[in-house]
């Protein structure tokens, strides 16, 4: 009790002016203590995001790196089937396995790079394994040796390729 009489007397003695500058002085405080709130609160919603986009970016990276290893798998299901013939009682399984395993891949976002020979070579989308000089004016795509994928847009891993190039331009290489 001694407290709030204190408290009490003291507001008594307080003139108008001493109340203006004790209502000022809380206003300045209010609005300090308002802005480091907003500060703390926007600084907790950004190491949020951050920490949600570190933990998709880190969802993707395994995602992919999981595709890369079941690419693998598609090309020796790829390689059965080039090597076996259609009369193989095999050819059928081999072929609905891969054809699941593509489906598979495509809702994961995994999709083939479609590439023919006579293409244009592209060094962003083609990983060129061999070159021979041709009577061309570009570097084409002679010959497709493994497909490449895509992951959500991105090259997953690249279409090796044999390339003809221009006869002048092996010996520059």
């Amino acid at each position: 009790m001694s407290t709030e009489n204190t408290s009490s007397e003291r507001e008594q003695r307080m003139t108008s002016d001493e109340y203006q500058a004790a209502l000022t002085a809380a206003r300045q405080e209010n609005e300090a203590l308002q802005d480091k709130y907003l500060r703390a609160a926007a600084a907790v919603e950004n190491v949020r995001k951050q920490a949600e986009r570190d933990a998709e970016q880190r969802l993707r990276q395994r995602l992919g790196n999981f595709s890369r290893r079941l690419l693998e798998v598609a090309d020796n299901l790829e390689r059965a089937l080039a090597h076996a013939s259609e009369g193989d009682p095999l050819h059928p399984g081999v072929q609905a396995t891969l054809s699941q395993l593509q489906t598979f891949l495509g809702q994961e976002g995994v999709t083939p790079i479609a590439v023919e020979p006579g293409a244009t070579f592209d060094p962003q989308l083609h990983e060129a394994i061999a070159a021979h000089p041709a009577d061309v004016d570009q570097a084409t795509v002679a010959e497709v040796t493994q497909t490449g994928y895509l992951f959500n847009g991105q090259v997953l891993r690249p279409v090796r390729v044999v390339v003809t190039v221009p006869v002048g331009d092996r010996e520059e290489r």
